[in-house]
């Protein structure tokens, strides 16, 4: 089982090598201080570092849905729209 931070660097890892194809931007961080775990997956949303370090308003993605790392075997995947809606209901997005 994966700790917070092990699931953490596997997000990292999986953001950078998906977001090389994204052009602009490409230039995404973690934001550590939103991430959760829930129902054995560790939820990792992110942001263009444009925005997270200078604070630049047009450079906030929209739409990016965050990334999540299964505890138990590692793997990690985009969450749906779905899965997205449940936790925003729940007040985790």
């Amino acid at each position: 089982m994966l700790d917070r931070e092990q699931a953490e660097r596997r997000a990292a890892e999986f953001l950078a090598g998906e977001s090389r194809s994204w052009g602009p931007s490409s230039s995404v961080r973690i934001i550590s201080e939103y991430c959760f775990t829930d129902g054995g997956q560790f939820i990792a949303p992110y942001d263009h570092i444009d925005y997270l370090d200078h604070g630049r308003e047009d450079m906030q993605l929209g739409g990016n849905l965050p990334v999540a790392v299964d505890l138990t075997t590692g793997s990690c995947r985009f969450i749906g729209w779905e899965e997205a809606d449940v936790f925003m209901e729940r007040n985790l997005l």
